[in-house]
């Protein structure tokens, strides 16, 4: 959280700057000049100015609309933290509490969990929380990739999520924010999860990974399991023919497609 404010406050600081450089608002000369005996290369100039300082202003307002999301989606879940935590607790419940059976307290806003479609016999399928990592598809991909995104909210229901993408864009914005269903993403589990979460994949299996030092995924093979997990396995679409690399398992997700779904309880 404290990083992602830092790279707000620098791309607000980055949009004041080139404010200061280009200072449209400011320009009482621009304001009173009559265009009609401008030569062309003048206007010209103008007209580059006045783009540049548009383009400067959609910056910004796009950087508050992310902030005005991010900060909807806080005050949400410390809104339902609070009146979770105002709630007393019966001293039987702190009893039920101690050995692990406690349920929310009724009447209290406990945060909503979410479920996903995608899982097989090989991986949990949550619950998701606010912060969870899932890979996400945006639906005008087709066919194209999966990639590593933070949920940021949820529905009551569980099935409808806004998933944000951790990297900044090319001009330093924070990440987009996505709305999505629960087809459309896939649970990564946390980074501690044990090896009872999260068996070995058969050889064989068709996955979906993320590809090393990307936040990208691809579909691969499983050829093999490391004793400390890690997966072994061949990318489709590799030029160098049986190559093999290596992924964390908690990275290597179940294919989606209906035929992978495991039996339903």
């Amino acid at each position: 959280m404290e990083e992602q404010w830092d790279l707000v406050i620098s791309s607000l600081q980055d949009v004041y700057n080139a404010n200061e450089v280009i200072p449209f608002d400011d320009d009482s000369h621009l304001k009173s000049l009559s265009f009609d005996d401008v030569p062309t290369e003048e206007l010209e100039a103008h007209l580059k100015k006045l783009q540049t300082h548009e383009e400067n202003v959609q910056r910004a307002q796009r950087l508050l609309e992310a902030v005005n999301s991010n900060l909807d989606s806080t005050i949400e879940y410390s809104t339902q933290m609070e009146a979770r935590s105002a709630t007393p607790v019966p001293a039987n419940r702190k009893r039920e509490a101690a050995s692990g059976s406690l349920a929310a307290p009724e009447g209290s806003a406990a945060p909503p969990l979410g479920k996903c479609y995608w899982v097989s016999d090989y991986n949990p399928d949550g619950p998701l929380h606010i912060g969870s990592e899932v890979a996400y598809k945006p639906r005008k991909s087709g066919e194209g990739e999966w990639f590593q995104c933070e949920v940021v909210k949820i529905s009551p229901d569980g099935l409808r999520f806004e998933v944000r993408d951790p990297e900044p864009d090319e001009m330093g914005n924070t990440g987009k924010l996505f709305k999505c269903n629960w087809k459309e993403i896939i649970y990564i589990p946390p980074e501690d999860s044990t090896r009872s979460q999260i068996p070995n994949y058969p050889p064989g299996t068709k996955v979906l990974a993320r590809y090393p030092e990307t936040t990208t995924f691809y579909p691969a093979i499983v050829t093999g399991t490391k004793r400390d997990g890690v997966c072994r396995l061949k990318f489709d679409g590799e030029e160098e023919v049986d190559k093999e690399m290596e992924v964390a398992r908690r990275l290597v997700l179940p294919f989606p497609t209906v035929s992978s779904l495991p039996t339903r309880r």
